[in-house]
């Protein structure tokens, strides 16, 4: 290994740094979002005054939307084509920066030599990973595509299997 320990410590310390930044700022974004359906609830609760009001809105289809989603906290719509554009992205950023690491490992300045194995490795590392989910990406496409589950409304079931003799 290297004498240079800042060449590991360093991005791992803003890649930790991120992480922490993106988890609060999801946690806030959650948090204003329940918030926000609940204040929406609660109008809407204060609005239907009577009790007769209330089970005539809950016998409508919109009715039971909103009594099932009173109980359980807002889930994003996340089909298939969101995950795969998803394993996507993060597979082009990954190869990207192995791609990177790699080059700059083998036309690094002196002053960078000693960190070569360093760079090698983490390189090595991200192309593999970034390589898996762009295959990853591509297997799900192909099964969805098979399935049926792309082009379709993410409320909508799936097309039944029918085995063939």
């Amino acid at each position: 290994m290297s004498n240079h320990p800042e060449v590991i410590i360093v991005p791992a310390l803003f890649f930790m740094i991120g992480y922490i930044v993106w988890v609060l700022a999801n946690a806030w974004h959650r948090s204003r979002r329940l918030k926000m359906v609940t204040e929406f609830n609660g109008k809407l609760l204060d609005r239907l005054g009577s009790v007769k009001d209330f089970s005539e809105f809950l016998q409508t289809e919109a009715g039971g939307r909103f009594m099932q989603d009173l109980g359980s906290e807002p889930q994003p719509a996340s089909g298939p084509q969101e995950r795969i554009l998803r394993a996507t992205q993060l597979g082009t950023v990954l190869v990207c920066l192995g791609v990177g690491l790699l080059l700059l490992s083998f036309f690094s300045p002196v002053s960078l030599a000693s960190a070569q194995p360093e760079f090698n490795a983490i390189g090595t590392i991200a192309l593999s990973l970034g390589i898996g989910f762009i295959l990853s990406a591509v297997a799900s496409y192909r099964l969805a595509t098979a399935l049926g589950l792309l082009g379709r409304a993410a409320d909508t079931p799936p097309l039944p299997v029918t085995s063939h003799p």
